[in-house]
């Protein structure tokens, strides 16, 4: 397949994805929870903490019936479905509602047209024993090893790309760019091509992608780190969602 050929496809399963009925953009909210039983906004019963990373509802409808719920189950409630987010071992309760009208006004992702200058040559430096502070939207801060560093030109200059790997051993980054509120959403993800043995690499900022929280706001997805926040306008990859009704 072609450079172009191979995007389009990526660029439509992500469109696929962005617009499912439980996909991103159905996140109606996430609620953090104590052991002290709680109403929900939206959903009926009772909502609380186990105690030994579980989340249970109790009192749910006529019948008094009570859920529990671990790990990567889920349930229905209607047309509901909720969801147990770890996140380092704070748990809260998503709801996802494919009825919330940001789900049913979505119409696509714009982007710019794939280009391959925009692949960009990058040398790849392990820092297997840095960390660095992430900062998530909500302000939550925490402690997270770098992969390492990719050292590129961007126009005309030197700049470096932090990197992170993640549970699944694939690499990626959080970046800004000058197109940022002008032109595309806030910041963007980018996955990034396993280096070769000699530290040579390829950036392509035409795969940057639109993280959870510009479909919803109950996303708590990290901040670029410092050193990837760029001036220079990055007209490639993902820009914005695009909703109708």
């Amino acid at each position: 397949m072609s450079f172009v050929s191979e995007w389009r496809d990526w660029h439509a399963a992500r469109e696929r994805l962005a617009g499912s009925e439980y996909g991103p953009s159905a996140l109606e909210s996430t609620n953090w929870l104590i052991e002290m039983p709680a109403a929900v906004d939206g959903i009926p019963g009772l909502w609380a903490l186990t105690g030994d990373g579980g989340i249970r509802g109790s009192e749910l409808g006529q019948s008094g019936a009570s859920v529990t719920l671990r790990g990567a189950e889920s349930f229905r409630l209607g047309r509901r479905e909720l969801r147990v987010f770890d996140r380092h071992g704070t748990l809260a309760l998503r709801v996802l509602n494919p009825s919330r009208p940001q789900r049913e006004w979505f119409t696509a992702i714009d982007a710019y047209a794939p280009d391959e200058r925009w692949r960009l040559p990058a040398r790849f430096e392990p820092t297997p024993d840095e960390r660095i502070v992430i900062t998530a939207v909500d302000g939550e801060e925490r402690e997270s090893p770098v992969a390492g560093r990719l050292h590129f030109e961007l126009a005309g200059a030197p700049h470096t790309l932090t990197v992170t790997r993640s549970s699944q051993g694939t690499l990626s980054a959080v970046f800004a760019d000058g197109t940022n509120g002008l032109e595309t959403y806030r910041f963007r993800f980018l996955p990034i091509e396993e280096p070769a043995e000699d530290g040579s690499a390829i950036i392509d900022f035409n795969r940057a992608y639109l993280p959870p929280c510009a479909f919803s706001d109950q996303f708590v997805c990290p901040l670029p780190p410092s050193g990837n926040r760029y001036s220079t306008p990055i007209r490639a990859g993902e820009r914005v969602v695009v909703l109708g009704g």
